[in-house]
This record gives structure tokens, C-alpha cells and sequence, in this order.
């Protein structure tokens, strides 16, 4: 399977909080942190990189920035300036910088913290950054810790879900990221290359749905399609965002419940030109069962069950698939693979070819 890699943008952070040490006054250099050892030193991430791709909750959107979308941000100590490694906890003190926040990206896919946080004085942790789209589930629940961990369960099925990190190298023997890291990185003008970077990527499969009559005589039916559902799959999953213990950080499971995702009020009639039905996010898998239903006459319901790829075929996370129902009369859909088009994407070995 040929494949097209395309990324989300990098954001760019500043990030805040509220305290007493030296801050500096309107007017004076901002950078002031950079050679001032008495100032603390903001979280500041690198410069975002303009893409043609965004996601929104209710399926992917192709064509502008990322922009307007609710991120959760979580920062954690995962080493001692040392190197020597640490597990992050709530009750040890310093080790959770950025406890979970929402932030909402501009329309120029950049972030903005009011108020700003800082690295801590003393630089005895190294921090990495973890981040997820959406912050909040359809129950407007965000990540929390169980288990030494943020997570968070989604229902599947219309969310694009994603997540991103940031784990610093050493910089000249200075470990990161922290104040003392971001000092060195800064004063020799290497920060769009050292500082955090946040990339984002797709963690579901999605599948959009188009639908078209066979031949024109389909007019001479009173048929539509209400209703398309992926069946025996995931309807939830559950994102782990930081593992503490470091095995499970960007990890998304699904609840394994065969259960189905789709939509169920639909109302499309089919024409001779295909048409947009429905963009359905599922986890990855090497098969679907799509089931479809069909109104007739306004009243009479039927369904037809069809199979979509086989076990030499795979559906993989952050890959974007197009398919056409083809409505042949009122007791005949077939569903033909179209090919595969930007999010991450590339050519379907069987293109074309009726399933």
C-alpha cells in the first residue's frame, strides 16, 4: 500500500501562572530570562508550521489550519536534571508541571496561557509534554489520573481523536526540558529546533461514505438511504494520554464490546451523481461490517449487511478511506472502494473493485 504522510501543526505555547519572583515591566525586554538568572523562564514551545489539514470534532475537515480546537496540555517530570529517571506522582511535590490544562488554539493554530506558567527555580526535574484532542468526551469529562496515568474514554464513531508529546534530548549536557535547558538553547539561537514541539496525529481510521444510483432509473424509486453503521466493533475507547510508568503514553484501546457506530438519521436519496453520506471514525482494524439501511416508499425499512476488506487488508490509524454505495434498485447495494485521498493517505491495492 502506497502511503502520503501529512502532519499537524506544531503549536506554540506560552504558557503562564501568577508569582512573586522578577518579573519583567511593561515595556522592558521579554527575552530578559535569557542572560537574567533571577528571572524564571515561561514555557514557550516552538513556531507551528502552516499545514492544509485540520480535524474538528464530528470528522476530519480538509483545507485550513487547526484552528478553534479544545487541547488538553499535561507536562510531567520524567528524569532529575542528572538524567537519573523518576516516576511523576501527585504527591511528589514539582513533579507535575502542567496539570492538565485546556487551551484552545487560534485561528492561526497557535495557543495562548493567561496566565503565564513557568519552569521552577532550582531546575531538579526535566519535563515532557503531552497533548489530546478532544480535552473533553461527550459525557464533558477530560482526562484524569487512574492508575498512574491521564486517560480518558471517548464514544467512537464521529471524533477524530489525537494526541501528541514532546521528550527532550540533552542539549550540551543540559538535560530538558527545564529552565536551565531552555537558557542554553536559547542563547545559542536554536530554540524552533530545541523547544518543545507539539505533532499531532491521527490515532482513529476514518471512512467516508459517498452514495449514487447505478443507472438513472434509480429516480423511479422512492428509495433513501437512513442509515449507515459500522457493526461488531469498538463503540468506546479509551486514550491513555502520559503513562507514568512510561509503557502505555499515547496508547488508545477499544472497549471491545462489538458493538456498532454510525448513524441511524440519515436521509439521503441516492442520484446519479454520487453524493456525501457520512464520515465514520472506527479503530483500526483489518475489517468492517458496514450495515446500511434503506427507506422505501417513506415507510418500508430494509437492511443489507456487506463486508468491507478482508483479512489481507488493513484499515490503519490516521489513514483516510473513500467508499461509494452504490444503490442498484431497492434490494441491491454494493460498496466499491474509490481509493484513498489526504489525511494520511495512499493506493488501495483492489481500487476500484466491488466489494
Amino acid at each position: 500500500m502506497k502511503k502520503f504522510c501529512i502532519f499537524y501543526p506544531l503549536l506554540a505555547l506560552a504558557v503562564l501562572s501568577c508569582n512573586k519572583a522578577h518579573q519583567p515591566a511593561p515595556g522592558e525586554d521579554e527575552n530578559a530570562w535569557v542572560n537574567d538568572e533571577s528571572l524564571r523562564v515561561p514555557v514557550q514551545f516552538a513556531s507551528r508550521t502552516d499545514v492544509e489539514t485540520k480535524a474538528i470534532n464530528y470528522g476530519p475537515i480538509t483545507g485550513s489550519v487547526m484552528s478553534s480546537l479544545d487541547v488538553g496540555v499535561i507536562s510531567v517530570a520524567e528524569k532529575q536534571s542528572d538524567g537519573s529517571p523518576i516516576v511523576w506522582d501527585k504527591s511528589l511535590e514539582g513533579s507535575i508541571l502542567i496539570d492538565n490544562l485546556m487551551v484552545t488554539t487560534s485561528e492561526t493554530g497557535e495557543i495562548v496561557f493567561s496566565p503565564k506558567i513557568y519552569y521552577p527555580f532550582g531546575n531538579q526535574y526535566a519535563y515532557s509534554f503531552y497533548s489530546y484532542y478532544p480535552y473533553a468526551n461527550i459525557n464533558g469529562e477530560a482526562a484524569s489520573i487512574v492508575d498512574g496515568a491521564y486517560s480518558i474514554t471517548y464514544d467512537l464513531g464521529n471524533t477524530d481523536i489525537l494526541w501528541a508529546n514532546s521528550v527532550a534530548e540533552d542539549y550540551n549536557g543540559v538535560a530538558g526540558y527545564n529552565a536551565a535547558y531552555c537558557r542554553a538553547v536559547k542563547q545559542d539561537g536554536v530554540e524552533s529546533q530545541y523547544f518543545p514541539k507539539l505533532q499531532y496525529k491521527h490515532l482513529l481510521t476514518a471512512m467516508v461514505f459517498k452514495v449514487v444510483g447505478k443507472d438513472s432509473d434509480i429516480a423511479n424509486y422512492d428509495v433513501k438511504v437512513t442509515g449507515l453503521q459500522i457493526t461488531n466493533t469498538s463503540s468506546k475507547a479509551t486514550l491513555t494520554v502520559a503513562d507514568s510508568n512510561g509503557a502505555n503514553s499515547g496508547v488508545i484501546t477499544g472497549n471491545g464490546d462489538g458493538g456498532s457506530i454510525g448513524f441511524t438519521n440519515l436521509d439521503v436519496t441516492p442520484t446519479a451523481t454520487a453524493s456525501e453520506l457520512c464520515t465514520i471514525l472506527a479503530m483500526p482494524a483489518s475489517n468492517y461490517t458496514a450495515e446500511i439501511t434503506l427507506t422505501v416508499d417513506g415507510a418500508n425499512q430494509s437492511t443489507v449487511e456487506l463486508n468491507i476488506g478482508s483479512e489481507s487488508t488493513s484499515y490503519d490509524a490516521g489513514y483516510i478511506y473513500y467508499f461509494t454505495v452504490t444503490i442498484n434498485n431497492p434490494q441491491e447495494v454494493t460498496i466499491i472502494q474509490t481509493g484513498l485521498d489526504e489525511w494520511i493517505a495512499g493506493d488501495y491495492p483492489d481500487e476500484g473493485k466491488e466489494i
